[in-house]
Parts: structure tokens; C-alpha cells; sequence
């Protein structure tokens, strides 16, 4: 299943240095939609995370370092999401495109982001640009993935299958902020978070409750094989 846009790193890894870096996407994560604040607002809003690997810059164990970004999902005039998808492509959207864009064509797409600081000083992503040349397929260290959240649904609603097996395991990889901001958290100590809607849902139809999200999620990606078929044209 696609990653369907509209108009209507975590754990161990050292920190990204400011400034900008060539980078390509490796995972999409859809992480359903939750109830959010901003600026005292209180809204339902489709979450998603892109992930990129910094090709240029290395870990100490020579892994390249990594980013990922929230965004809703929309692709509203004043949309991160759009503002950043376009810079990305050097080129407006389509009318059409803006009814219904697979997000999932971004993976494997080579791009720069500029890194900055929260106010805490953690690394963020505060834009993504075209990358030198136009932006190309390229291979990478980590394994290219996307969490489909309707696969991993199916899980919980009775119609567990491979996809939704696969959808699993992909869970358990990603860091413990997305399990619970997904698969909801209950752990004493914690304040407790609810699954988001679409899993709910799926819960509600098969009776079921989700996994408990692990205590330490596993941090390693598995390396990917090259693809000797890349395009050359601008591929999303």
C-alpha cells in the first residue's frame, strides 16, 4: 500500500552536526493520526516521518549518520510536508498530484537537508532542498523501508497476514517515541498514551490489544543490496 498525501534516528546515534548535508530517504514511517497541540490547539492530525542517511558523514563505526522529521500528512498550501517535497523536486506539484501523491516514491531519492538545533539541542531538520543535479535513485548503507500502518493494523483486527507480519518486525525497529505515539503506552511511570485512531479501530474490530512495545528497541539497520537500475529523470 502507498503513503497517500493530499491537498486536503534515534536511540544511540550520534548527533547530526548543523549545516547542510547531502542525504538520501531510507524509511518512511506512517504513524497514524493522533490528537496534537499546537499554539493552544488541539487537532486530529495524520502523522508521518521521513528518514534520511547522511552519506558523508560517519558514525565511529563507519555507519552513516541519520535523520528523520515529522510531518502531517497533507499537502495543504501551507504544509511542511508540501513546502519541503517541493524544494526537494526543484518543481511545483500538479493539480492532480495534489489529489493523491505517493509519498512512497521519495524512498531511495537523494536530496540536502539543513540541519539545526531545537531549543534544547537536539539536531532537526529545518529544510530540505533539491540535490546537486537533480534529485536521483541511489542505493543505501541502511535498508530501505516503509511502515505501512494499514499492514500493521491488519495485525490487530483479525486479518493478520505476511504484509502485516512484515509490518511488525519493521515496528520493533523503529525508536520507542514512534512504538508509543503509534501502539499507544501504558508502562508504569509513564504518562499514558493512547494507540492512534486507525489502530483503535483495527483493535475494536478484532478484539484484540496491541504488543507491548519493547524497553529497548532494537537501534541496527540491516544493510541493503544495490540497485543497478536507478533513472536518471527526477523520479518523483
Amino acid at each position: 500500500m502507498g503513503i497517500i498525501a493530499s491537498g486536503g534516528g534515534g536511540g544511540d546515534y550520534e548527533q547530526v552536526p548543523t549545516g547542510t548535508h547531502n542525504a538520501v530517504c531510507y524509511k518512511l514511517v506512517d504513524a497514524g493520526t493522533t490528537m496534537n497541540e499546537y499554539q493552544g490547539e488541539v487537532n486530529k492530525r495524520h502523522n508521518v516521518f521521513i528518514f534520511w542517511e547522511l552519506p558523508e558523514l560517519r558514525m565511529a563505526d563507519d555507519r552513516p549518520m541519520s535523520i528523520n522529521c515529522q510531518y502531517t500528512l497533507s499537502l495543504n498550501e501551507r504544509a511542511k510536508l508540501r513546502q519541503h517535497l517541493q524544494a526537494w523536486r526543484n518543481k511545483a506539484f500538479t493539480e492532480d498530484e495534489l489529489k493523491s501523491f505517493d509519498l512512497t516514491k521519495i524512498l531511495g531519492t537523494t536530496c540536502k537537508v539543513d540541519v539545526g538545533l531545537t531549543s534544547g539541542g537536539n539536531a532537526k531538520v529545518v529544510g530540505v532542498f533539491c540535490a546537486d543535479g537533480g534529485a536521483k535513485k541511489a542505493a543505501t548503507v541502511n535498508e530501505q523501508v516503509v511502515f505501512d500502518l494499514e499492514d500493521y493494523c491488519k495485525e490487530f483486527s483479525g486479518e493478520s497476514d505476511d504484509a502485516s507480519k512484515k509490518a511488525c518486525d519493521i515496528f520493533e525497529e523503529l525508536p520507542r517515541f514512534m512504538q508509543w505515539q503509534i501502539g499507544g503506552c501504558d508502562e508504569p511511570g509513564k504518562d499514558k498514551v493512547d494507540p492512534c485512531f486507525e489502530l483503535q479501530a483495527a483493535m475494536a474490530k478484532g478484539g484484540n490489544k496491541p504488543a507491548p512495545v519493547a524497553e529497548e528497541p532494537k537501534q541496527e539497520e540491516a544493510p541493503a543490496v544495490a540497485d543497478d537500475d536507478f533513472e536518471d529523470d527526477i523520479p518523483f
